[in-house]
């Protein structure tokens, strides 16, 4: 069932504010209000999807009330359309310049009302519809397609917020690269539609494994990993690798009628920034993590190094 959207009128008049209500609440929730200052209130109290604000009140006109609307980050984005017997056009330009939407003339047709509203709601329900769609295309565009991990770009937007709130906060930031070992012997044995199913499964247990609210898994590249442990430290840090390596390692990957089985090799790195900007900051730490997993890779692979 689709939510009735509501419709604040002001208006001090109450003659127009039952006129108005008539019209208007077979189709929609309408709250009413008979000063611009009740309007305000009501505005930050309840749900309010359109504004009918009448243009001359006593207390404070209607330019003054949409003016404070739009200063408030509750109520600046809803649509408000003025309520007003003048035919002055410079009422008309003041108004529109101030972010009104439309203009009612009174006295009020039923069939003009309504569809003058309703025109604005359906606008509304479009906009709504268009933000959600966005929010959705903006989620798939942080997720690597083959694995369901994040992505780089991803990582690009979660580091940097990371990064200034360990600062601020003084608190470790952990990190892992993970890299899958003799990948390139793995698809030149099974095929590169098996060398993904391998991809995939990995990412499957570091998703399982590395589960704590707030940290995060990337696929950062071909068959690199890397894993973000915010609030962790080198304690932490080795323990989580641990745990992975060893999942890993235990996990079938099914190749056609074969079932074998891969190892990693991780850099492992905790740091409580020290008033380094981000990127600079983490392109140091990022060069000891390179180094960690090369010498994981050296000392026989399927093991942990720590950044030194």
């Amino acid at each position: 069932m689709t939510e009735q959207r509501s419709i604040l009128v002001v208006d001090d008049t109450p003659m127009q504010l039952k006129a108005l209500s008539k019209i208007l609440s077979s189709d929609y929730d309408v709250i009413i209000a008979q000063s611009g200052e009740e309007g305000l209130k009501l505005a930050h109290e309840n749900k309010v999807d359109l504004i009918l604000l009448d243009l001359n009140m006593p207390d404070l006109s209607g330019f003054e009330v949409l003016s404070r609307l739009k200063e408030s980050e509750k109520t600046k984005d809803i649509p408000v359309i003025f309520i007003t017997g003048s035919d002055s056009y410079d009422d008309e330009l003041e108004g529109l310049s101030l972010g009104a939407v439309d203009f009612i003339r009174k006295p009020f047709v039923g069939a003009i009302v309504n569809m003058r509203v309703g025109l604005h709601i359906q606008l509304l329900e479009q906009n709504t519809k268009l933000i959600q769609q966005m929010k959705i295309i903006e989620a798939h565009s942080l997720i690597d397609g083959l694995t369901g991990a994040n992505n780089r770009r991803a990582f690009d937007r979660v580091i940097k917020n990371e990064w200034s709130r360990a600062l601020r906060e003084k608190e470790w930031l952990g990190m892992l690269f993970i890299d899958i070992d003799k990948f390139k012997v793995f698809n030149d044995t099974y095929g590169h539609l098996n060398g993904d199913n391998c991809l995939k499964a990995i990412s499957a247990v570091m998703q399982q494994t590395i589960k704590r609210g707030g940290d995060y898994v990337f696929r950062w590249g071909g068959e690199e990993f890397a894993a973000l442990l915010p609030n962790t430290s080198i304690e932490g840090v080795l323990n989580v690798a641990e745990n992975l390596r060893s999942a890993i390692a235990a996990t079938p990957i099914q190749c056609d009628d074969e079932i074998t089985f891969v190892t990693v090799s991780i850099g492992a790195g905790a740091i409580i920034p020290e008033g380094q900007e981000h990127i600079k900051g983490f392109e140091i730490f990022c060069t000891k993590l390179d180094k960690a997993l090369y010498l994981a890779k050296e000392n026989g692979r399927n093991r942990v190094e720590k950044v030194i």
